[in-house]
């Protein structure tokens, strides 16, 4: 890795061989998919010819190796049938596993109180009959999908999963290829809601420097027109806006207005139902941060989700 190989001298040799041979050295089993394949591979030769690395150091890796592919059939198949994949891993019983492991890893990292848990709505009719019979009366709840490119499948279980216990919720998706006069719209929206849930997709990519103010900045995801949008919802109700970062836990470093904020660590549809679940407070887990996000949160810290009645949990 470039974070590795920048702490080596490279005019003492090749940084990318001396960080192989100490990766071996360090109990590494498999120097994986190095920019030079044969310069690590020479490295670790002669380290083991000169006494720096045992033999029997490399034949304690490769024996664990081979045991660990025998132990998934590779001995028997190399070649992985593709067509197969679905049908091997699609079991319902798969499926709940997939369900229960995403539940679990949902994290509150930050709640201001005003928000969790949502409530379930009813009808667009009888939410109105319910605040006076007053056509037009505020929605519940409005949802932005923000991406910088999102993908068709991003965001559709969440929004079926909301509408389910909110029928009337607005759901909008917007990325750097959507038109500009839409965020007019978006931002009417969020300021006539109760509640406004923002679900963010970030790519796990390394951070990038931007200039900010005339300044250099490090950026942790959403550069361009979904992050200004997301910077101009939280500027217009950022105390009853939650985001929900899906992907890169780490994009609340860039917007540090974000209140109320939880992490998935991922995009798939099954964090998007247990998102859903958790906004709603079905589910109350005691996930803890896996990471330090910078100024925000130290790894390992958690917060307790809000029960229904209100009070904290335990």
């Amino acid at each position: 890795m470039r974070g590795v190989t920048s702490l080596y001298d490279a005019r003492k040799g090749d940084p990318v061989a001396q960080a192989a041979v100490d990766a071996v050295k360090a109990g590494c089993d498999v120097i994986m998919a190095p920019v030079d394949v044969e310069g690590p591979f020479q490295a670790i030769i002669e380290a083991v010819r000169s006494g720096q690395i045992a033999e029997s150091r490399i034949d304690e890796s490769v024996r664990k190796i081979l045991r660990m592919k025998a132990s998934v059939g590779l001995d028997r198949a190399r070649l992985v049938n593709l067509d197969q994949v679905a049908a091997v891993t699609g079991e319902p019983q798969d499926m709940d596993f997939a369900q229960r492991v995403a539940d679990d890893a949902v994290t509150l990292v930050r709640d201001n109180g005003r928000m969790l848990p949502l409530h379930k709505s009813a009808t667009v009719a009888e939410t109105e009959a319910a605040r006076g019979g007053e056509p037009g009366a505020k929605p519940d709840l409005a949802a932005v999908v923000v991406g910088q490119a999102l993908e068709s499948s991003h965001g559709r279980e969440f929004e079926k999963a909301l509408r389910s216990r909110c029928p009337n919720v607005q759901v909008f998706y917007f990325d750097n290829r959507s038109p500009q006069s839409t965020i007019g719209d978006i931002l009417k929206a969020v300021s006539a809601a109760h509640n406004v849930v923002v679900a963010a997709y970030v790519a796990h990519t390394e951070t990038r420097q931007v200039m900010k103010d005339g300044k250099p900045s490090t950026s942790f995801g959403l550069l361009g027109p979904s992050g200004e949008l997301l910077q101009q919802m939280l500027a217009a109700a950022k105390e009853k806006t939650v985001v929900v970062a899906f992907g890169s836990p780490y994009l609340i470093a860039s917007f540090p207005d974000i209140q109320t904020y939880i992490c998935t660590y991922a995009m798939a549809s099954t964090s998007e139902i247990s998102a859903v679940k958790a906004l709603f407070g079905e589910t109350q887990n005691h996930a803890k941060l896996p990471v330090t996000l910078p100024g925000i949160a130290p790894r390992g810290f958690s917060l307790p989700w809000p029960t229904n009645s209100g009070h904290q949990l335990e």
